[in-house]
Order: C-alpha cells, then structure tokens, then sequence
C-alpha cells in the first residue's frame, strides 16, 4: 500500500492532542543512552535495478551449505526433508487474509496448530503446548518467564552453562529490567553439575535451566537436574533438541515442568540462520501462563467439529495486564512445516531418522578420536548428533583450512563462546551427511595439523 509521510502540520496537531512540544519532548520518557542523536549515516537511495544488483552481490558471498558437506550445528541442523512438505505447505487450505483468529476462516491453519500441539507433547512428554513461538532462544525466556509468573514470588533464576549461549543472552536481556537475579551454573567436564544447581537454587528460585542434549552436544542426566529444582519449590525447564526425542527418554518422563527450544530442523533448513520455530511445552496446571496461542476442540453450531483458539493471551484480547504473550509471539509457516514433516515420517519415520544420526555421529566421532592431535572433549559423556572435538590448532584456523582447502564447512568454533575453548570443535553429524561425507571430513583433518 502506498506511504505517505505525516506532514509538519499534521505532527504539529498530534504533538498539540498528547500534550508535547516536539517529537524530542514525545521521547524523553526513553533513557538518554537508548535515544539515537543526530541524522542516520546511510548512503543515498538506489533505484529499483541497482538495489537488485547490490542485493544480489551481496547474496553472492554467502556459502551454502547445499553445495559443501557441512558439519555446522549449533542450534541449526539439516535434516533430509521431503519435497512433498514445499507441495502441501502452498496448498490454499492453508491461505487466510490474517492470523487465524477466525475459525470459520481458518480452519486448515487451526487444525494444522492442533496437529503440532498434539505431536509436540508426544515428542516431550507433556501435557500441552503453544502454537509455536519465535526461535530456540525466545522459547527458553518465554518458559522462564511463565515461571516467574507461576512463581510470582520469585526474584532468581538458576541456569546451567550448558544452555546455548543465546538463550543465556536472551535471558539476560530480558531479566535485567525485571528484578530478577540470572545465576549461572559451570560445567563439570561438558554436563550440568546437579549439586552445584542444587546450591545455587534458592526458595526465592522460580526457574532451573538445563539443556539436553546440551549446547556443547553431551546428553543431561536429567532426574538429578530436574531434583535440584524441585529441592527449592522451582520448576523445571529443559530445552531439547526436538529429533533426538526420536531415541531420548522425554524429558517429561522426569518430571520436567516445561520443555522447550528450536524445532527449526523438522522440516525446515537452516535458512542462512533465519527464520526459525520455537516450542513450548508445560504441565497442564500451568497453561493458563502460556504465551501465544493454543488451539483446542470444540463443536459448531450444527454439532460439527470445529478447531477454535482456546486461549488468546495477547494484549489486543485481554486486560493488557493478564497478557502473557506479545502482539506476534508465533511462527506458523515454519511450524506448519515442521507438523507436515513429522506427519509424513510417522512414528516409525521419526524414530528411524533419529536413529541414523545417532549412528553416524557416533562413527564419525569414533574415527576423528583416532587422528593424532585430535580428540574427543568429553570422551565418557553420551552424546546424540553433536560433539565436541579437541584440535591441535586453533578452531577457526582448522575450519578456514576445511573450507579453502577441501570445501568443507566445518563446525562451530567454540572459542567464539569461551576463549579458553579456541582448540574445540562443536562438530553436526546429521543423516543429511552420508558416509562418503564423512570419509571426506576425516580425510581432510588428517592433512591438518
């Protein structure tokens, strides 16, 4: 639709009903160090053909990861995705005007969010989920922040180390202007100490953190973790890797309060690191603190059946007070998705692809332990799809030279996270990386030294 800019008189007329002088007047409720000064250093506009251009130099740049073995994980795993999902996913039952509020305009998306609901509390253990949420990250916050509000009481939160490192940042930018004291626990060789979370649990703690497997790719005993904060009255959180619950006890088996993360792999690419599809699960007790949306049954009218929202915990429906959720805490496309990959894999599917991960990582681990100046960080720990490799160099010299000598992308230099890590490899074998991938990736780290 076409932007027309607001002229002097009509700001002057806006300023004057509100009771401002000027716009500088309008935004002296913002801290001063938050406040922009000055005009904006841009370069002056393109036209339509040269912006096109720029943006394709730009494109350009990049390096896929379709066109390299990639062994790059993070948070962001490929997976093989059918090309039936890139069919279903454009079919008009899926098409509405807006975000599906109205049910008698939406019932595709409605069902399809049911769908997720269902799987996604299978997948965890848990009695119910969300319709999704922004990404990993924001997912940990949101379940962290549900928890304050179940707790209400509560002035701390306890997080293991071993949370992938923006979730932690996420916290601490969303904690710091609430009051809330954010205490993080040390690993000891890769995995969450229990005692130690145990300690830093307090009867004022409404949230303990803990991620499995974890971001340095080690596998959580989580009763011990889960017992920790139940000790202080906290609730539990574990953020999960939603495929490798395809062959890991669910967290909920524990007695997690609330399972969360990145369900981006199911069904989507790594996108060059966007888009991505956060899930929240949690005890049924607890729903009416859930942000975003939850779809539920009901029946028409006539007695048929019918998918509403059941929950609409936004500030556009309720006191802005009650408000769990902001105005676009979802990301239906992508978990639409997601819902389409898990119903075309089945059970079975589901549970064979992760299977294969677990498989080829194992192999491909087993093989780089054997290369001199090479190892396994933490050898004695169980690990799923991920792990992480000690090297005789530093990190981002044994990925520069994977990728301009044998192009290959290599994996997540853990010394961009921890300095004193600059020698660890956090390395993704996914079923997206055959065996002859594999022979490659080894191969070419026996050349460098």
């Amino acid at each position: 639709m076409t932007y027309v800019q607001n002229t002097e008189r009509e700001k002057a007329e806006m300023l004057a009903a509100i009771g401002c002088k000027s716009v500088d007047d309008l935004m002296a409720v913002i801290p001063e160090d938050c406040r922009f000064v000055g005009e904006l250093d841009v370069e002056p506009a393109l036209t339509e053909d040269e912006l096109v251009r720029h943006v394709r130099a730009l494109t350009a740049s990049n390096v896929s990861a379709d066109g390299h073995p990639c062994f790059l994980g993070a948070g962001a795993y490929r997976h093989f995705c059918p090309s039936l999902v890139d069919s279903l996913v454009a079919r008009t039952e899926f098409w509405t005007a807006y975000t599906p509020y109205q049910p008698e305009a939406s019932q595709g998306t409605l069902t399809t969010i049911l769908e997720w609901q269902t799987m996604m509390c299978r997948l965890t253990g848990m009695e119910v989920s969300n319709a999704s949420l922004y990404d990993g990250a924001t997912a940990v916050v949101e379940a962290v922040l549900m928890a304050l509000r179940v707790k209400s009481k509560a002035t701390r939160v306890v997080v293991s180390e071993g949370v992938h490192p923006d979730a932690i940042g996420c916290l601490k930018t969303y904690l710091k202007c609430l009051d809330v004291e954010l205490v993080t626990v040390p690993l000891v060789d890769g995995a969450s100490d229990a005692p130690a979370l145990a300690q830093a649990a307090t009867d004022g703690t409404a949230a303990v953190v803990v991620q499995s497997p974890n971001f340095f790719g080690v596998v959580e005993e989580l009763q011990p973790l889960v017992d920790a904060a139940h000790a202080h009255g906290a609730l539990s959180v574990v953020a999960a890797d939603p495929v490798s619950l395809g062959v890991l006890e669910p967290p909920g088996a524990f007695g997690a309060d609330m399972v969360c993360g990145e369900a981006t792999g199911m069904g989507n690419p790594p996108w060059f690191g966007g888009p991505g599809v956060g899930y929240l699960c949690a005890r049924s007790e607890n729903v009416r603190q859930m942000p975003a949306r939850i779809a539920g049954e009901t029946v028409d009218a006539q007695g048929r059946r019918a998918v509403v929202l059941t929950f609409q915990t936004r500030e556009q429906h309720i006191r802005r007070s009650k408000a769990t959720s902001n105005i676009c805490t979802s990301q239906q496309l992508m978990a639409l998705r997601a819902t389409i990959w898990m119903a075309l894999l089945g059970k079975q599917g589901f549970v064979e692809l992760s299977e294969v991960n677990l498989a080829r990582a194992h192999h491909a681990a087993a093989r780089i332990a054997k290369i001199p100046g090479y190892g396994l960080a933490h050898a004695k720990r169980a690990f799923f799809n991920e792990f992480t490799v000690t090297t005789p160099i530093a990190a981002r010299d044994v990925n520069r030279r994977l990728l301009d000598e044998h192009g290959i992308l290599g994996g997540y230099d853990l010394g961009q996270v921890d300095p004193s890590r600059s020698k660890q490899l956090l390395l993704a074998v996914t079923d997206s990386n055959p065996a002859d991938e594999i022979d490659a990736l080894v191969a070419a780290l026996e050349t460098i030294r």
